[in-house]
């Protein structure tokens, strides 16, 4: 039974990032487009999901920066991604008690979605 530890994994990833609850949802076509098929890790396809996707986020990095850093924490990376058809930021941070944290951030308004340790 290899197949009983993939049908898991897939299963408990798809309890993790399912129903993040952001404001912005990616259209279906573009969804399947940058997340489906070997072309996905083309640097051309790449570069043009990041432009797309930084298109139809209402906040930008640098608003998004700001407005984490005056709830007191460290930015240290931020990424736009698609989840579950989902917009988000996935940003990297270390909160006051200087603890290394993963927050997933609604584009639309900056609020916190989901917070997740950083081990």
């Amino acid at each position: 039974m290899k197949l009983t530890p993939f049908v898991s994994l897939t299963f408990l990833s798809l309890s993790l990032y399912g129903a993040m609850g952001s404001s912005i949802s990616v259209p279906p076509q573009e969804h399947q487009k940058y997340t489906f098929g070997n072309h996905k890790n083309h640097p051309v396809q790449k570069m043009e999901e990041r432009q797309y996707y930084k298109s139809i986020a209402p906040m930008k990095e640098g608003e998004i920066r700001n407005h984490l850093s005056s709830q007191g924490y460290s930015v240290r990376d931020i990424k736009l991604r698609d989840i579950a058809s989902e917009l988000v930021y996935q940003v990297s941070v270390k909160d006051t008690a200087s603890k290394g944290v993963k927050l997933y951030v609604d584009p639309a308004n900056g609020s916190i979605l989901k917070t997740e340790p950083i081990e």
